[in-house]
């Protein structure tokens, strides 16, 4: 696997520097001279440079532009209620592998998470190296948490909106090709019924991701696969 490093500030022609962990992170790997390593923005762009005493003293002057990895063709946000534990850790890896480009943690009325400003940071930092490993050069955005009827208030903004439930069709059946979708999944317990009426009103259709009781977590990194499975 090729070694890659998240820099964002990297740019053709700019001296940057690299972090303490990431010099201590190469010397372990103990690379040789003249091995490859990938450099990325985050924003889509990608750099290679050659491994040497420069680089592993921390400076790199990047020379040139390389290509990127393609992009899902659909942008997808994924709305989710924070589940306990570290299964949100595993939905924002998971997802961001496959192609995710927003997420947003929702309050809903049934929600037992309410995450804080450092498990945020800890969600940006999972998606960061997610995105290294499975060659993406755009990293998701995670938001800060939102209320699920502010979020209902964006629906206008999406080509479509879908709100996963039991209830609904299946979404193969509900989607067709489109270039942003906001996906939502609801707490634990459930949403409530009225959280379903206004998402009804709001311009969201139901649909469901198959027969069986998901997880939350395994609910979101279903729907993120399966859409990007429909837009290719």
């Amino acid at each position: 696997m090729r070694i890659r490093l998240y820099v964002p500030e990297a740019a053709v022609g700019k001296e940057i520097s690299l972090s303490k962990d990431q010099i201590r992170h190469l010397k372990v790997l103990r690379l040789k001279e003249g091995e490859k390593i990938g450099v990325f923005d985050g924003k889509g762009h990608e750099f290679e440079i050659v491994y040497s005493q420069k680089v592993s003293d921390g400076r790199i002057v990047l020379e040139h532009e390389v290509k990127s990895q393609k992009e899902p063709a659909v942008r997808i946000t994924l709305a989710i209620a924070v589940p306990k534990g570290a299964r949100m850790d595993v939905l924002v890896e998971k997802v961001s592998e496959l192609g995710v480009a927003h997420i947003v943690p929702i309050i809903c009325s049934r929600s037992v998470v309410l995450p804080r400003e450092a498990k945020i940071d800890r969600l940006r930092k999972i998606a960061i190296e997610a995105c290294a490993q499975s060659e993406r050069s755009i990293v998701p955005t995670i938001s800060e948490p939102m209320p699920f009827g502010e979020l209902l208030n964006t629906v206008k903004n999406y080509n479509h909106s879908f709100v996963c439930h039991k209830s609904g069709q299946p979404l193969a059946g509900a989607y067709c090709e489109c270039a942003t979708v906001l996906v939502v999944i609801g707490p634990e317990g459930d949403f409530t019924e009225a959280e379903m009426e206004a998402a009804k009103e709001a311009g969201c259709t139901i649909v469901s991701l198959g027969p069986t009781t998901l997880r939350t977590e395994t609910a979101g990194i279903t729907a993120v696969a399966q859409i990007i499975a429909l837009s290719h």
